[in-house]
Parts: C-alpha cells; structure tokens; sequence
C-alpha cells in the first residue's frame, strides 16, 4: 500500500474531507486528491499532513502495513466510536431502505386509487 493510501485512511479515520486536511496546511484539495491517488508528496506537505493527522511521519514513511488501519489504531483515540458511527450509518440506511420501500408501496396505491376514481366518473 503506497504512502496516499495510508493518508487518506488516516484521513477518514480522523474525519476530515480532503477539503478540511487541505485547509489545515494551506494547499488546495486537488493536490490532496492527487497526494491520495498516486502517493507521490514532497516531504514538507508530508511533514505538515501528518502533524494535523496526528501521526507519525517515520511510521507512514517506513512501514509496511497488512492491516489498512493498524498504522493509526494506537494514534486514533476515537477509532471504536468511528465503528460505532459506521454500524449506527449502516443502521440507519437499512432503516430509510424501509421506509423508501413503504413509501412505494404508498404512492402506488395512491395512483391505483386515483385511477380507480378517473374510471368512475
């Protein structure tokens, strides 16, 4: 996995869109974009992206990592309640899955009755 991967995992991790990392060392999102997809970063944009990822530039530099997300587990406080977020999102979208399923059924009932109603007058 290159050095943009590990990024923009640690990226997501912390919550930030490429937009908000891009603010916080005042370069522009594309570039975050392009850092993410081809891992190619100067050493000073890398210095900066990890001191607002609070990780550590020798561990993102140097390691080989099986695991995506065992380089920022021991520096993510907040890694099981970004899980807990995830299940409660996935929840959530089984929920609204339902009701968009209900809704349907209630719009095509509503057609029906209205046709009904045209035949009838």
């Amino acid at each position: 996995m290159h050095i943009g991967l590990r990024i923009k995992i640690a990226r997501i991790s912390k919550g930030f869109k490429q937009e908000d990392l891009a603010e916080r060392i005042n370069k522009t999102r594309p570039l975050i974009s392009s850092i993410e997809q081809t891992g190619k970063v100067n050493h000073y944009t890398l210095k900066k992206i990890c001191e607002v990822l609070e990780i550590d530039i020798n561990e993102l530099e140097n390691s080989v990592v099986s695991e995506p997300s065992a380089l920022f587990l021991s520096k993510q406080p907040n890694f099981n309640s970004l899980n807990s977020r995830i299940k409660e999102i996935e929840e959530d979208n089984k929920n609204l899955r339902s009701l968009i399923l209900a809704q349907s059924e209630l719009i095509k009932d509503q057609k029906d009755f209205i046709n009904k109603q045209k035949k009838n007058t």
